[in-house]
């Protein structure tokens, strides 16, 4: 078992479906992990199929994306930076541009399709530690009031498409780290430190 980027913890989640992965994996958020650090989540089946994590959710992403991601060596995992834990994945895929096409089309209903995965703060009031807001006057509005989306961002230097809430709160973060692998996150201090473990572990190689 090995994992794309340094991991301070691993865990084996398990689920006969999809439904109980996905519970899997929201219980493994649940359980505290120190500050920075990166817990890697596999199953028995990923160390002997071509079958992620990922795709074993079988999320309703456009064949495009899903038909393009590399198992072996792709991951998904929990992380704990800027005071919140979150999931994330990285995609190992084979066409930037046929991943990127797929990403842009699932945007329609991407936030509700992985709502178990970064949930919104419905029931929080004020902004959550260590999730980044933007001004309400950086962010298209229609009577005062932010009009959720995906927006492209910059970030480290990385072209990224940031969903935000009503509230301007990172809802889902998505970008290349390069030509072919894809990150997944719940927001900018998250998608951060997953790009300096890529280059950490890239420099080692």
């Amino acid at each position: 078992l090995s994992a794309t980027i340094f991991v301070d913890k691993k865990e084996k989640i398990s689920g006969k479906t999809s439904k109980e992965l996905l519970q899997a994996i929201e219980q493994s958020v649940t359980r505290a992990l120190a500050p920075n650090t990166i817990r890697l989540l596999y199953t028995d089946s990923a160390a002997t199929t071509d079958n992620s994590i990922f795709s074993a959710l079988q999320l309703p992403a456009p064949g495009a994306l899903l038909r393009n991601v590399n198992a072996a060596q792709s991951m998904a995992g929990v992380i704990n930076v800027g005071g919140s834990q979150s999931t994330f994945f990285i995609l190992s895929v084979d066409s930037y541009s046929n991943t990127f096409a797929g990403m842009l089309s699932w945007e329609l209903t991407m936030p509700r399709d992985l709502n178990s995965l970064f949930p919104s703060y419905a029931n929080q009031q004020t902004n959550p530690v260590g999730y980044a807001s933007l001004s309400t006057s950086t962010i298209p509005t229609v009577s005062n009031v932010i009009v959720p989306a995906f927006r492209d961002e910059v970030i480290s230097n990385h072209d990224t498409r940031i969903y935000r809430d009503a509230e301007g709160r990172d809802i889902i973060v998505y970008g290349y780290w390069n030509q072919t692998t894809l990150i997944i996150a719940r927001d900018i201090a998250a998608f951060t430190e997953i790009l300096g473990r890529l280059a950490t572990s890239h420099t080692q190689q």
